[in-house]
């Protein structure tokens, strides 16, 4: 696939560009301020984002679809394999470009996965949307984001975005199914040998000590009040579960510097967790 040819002259920088493109590679999609507030200083520059976005829009690496009048910008098939080349970071081959998900109205939740990452600050390179964790030939869970980063004994953590679009009973049959996957095994060894059975999930983090922890976000309204009342209700249904999950409201998040953010644990605490480690 060839680049569309460039414009006759760019008007920004190949290290912006090549930003921004990293970028969108971890978040699929994104405005030009959130671009901003990753890349420029106390979020300034939108224009120049938005003049870098231009560019690679021309040389064909990334295009945009619309939220309300908002521009949402995303790698295209092109540009994906070209991050893919630097070498950098791991891009998957078959992921998805941002684009069906704009078409599908789901910007809206995939914007906010981005507020979440944007605000979390520390390295964008650490962080992957949309990770498939398959449990068995029925089973699986997508994590809306895992952020590669240890924390609390685990070497990632997992991001879940809730926008009211969800009922309680389905939000909670998702966290379930994150406990099947942290209790889920399989055998390792030759056949006729002795082997051993494992957790599945060791396969995948084996460097973790215990189970990631399970951040669930809430979002969709501005009524604290409201997502107050969801995370308790929430919190109800899954009484008993077997892992680590904690909730925090999106206005919150956004309101407070990311080292503030508070978090209203509803599964195991850390403790808790320790004692259901396995060596």
């Amino acid at each position: 696939m060839e680049s569309p040819a460039a414009p006759r002259k760019l008007t920004s920088t190949a290290q912006t560009r090549g930003l921004l493109m990293l970028m969108l590679s971890r978040v699929r999609i994104a405005t030009a301020a959130q671009l901003a507030t990753v890349l420029t200083r106390e979020g300034t520059g939108v224009g120049y984002m938005r003049r870098g976005l231009r560019d690679l829009r021309a040389l064909g690496f990334v295009d945009y679809g619309r939220h309300s009048r908002e521009m949402v910008w995303h790698l295209t098939t092109l540009g994906q394999r070209t991050v893919a080349e630097g070498g950098d970071v791991v891009v998957r081959p078959h992921a998805a470009t941002g684009e069906r998900a704009i078409a599908a109205g789901l910007a809206p939740h995939g914007l906010a996965v981005t507020d979440v990452i944007v605000k979390w600050g520390g390295s964008i390179i650490d962080w992957e949307v949309e990770v498939d964790h398959t449990i068995d030939k029925v089973r699986r869970v997508v994590s809306d984001a895992v952020l590669y980063r240890p924390s609390r004994g685990a070497e990632v953590v997992f991001l879940e975005m809730d926008r009211f679009t969800m009922s309680i009973s389905r939000l909670a049959m998702k966290l379930r199914a994150y406990e099947a996957y942290s209790r889920a095994t399989y055998f390792e060894g030759e056949r006729g040998t002795i082997g051993s059975t494992k957790f599945l999930w060791r396969q995948r983090y084996p460097d973790s000590r215990t189970f990631p922890v399970v951040r669930l976000v809430l979002a969709g309204t501005g009524d604290l009040d409201a997502l107050d009342r969801r995370a308790a209700s929430l919190e109800r249904r899954v009484r008993g579960i077997g892992l680590r999950v904690e909730v925090a409201a999106l206005p919150r998040l956004m309101q407070t510097p990311s080292t503030e953010w508070t978090w209203r644990q509803i599964g195991l605490s850390d403790d808790q967790a320790r004692v259901h480690r396995i060596a």
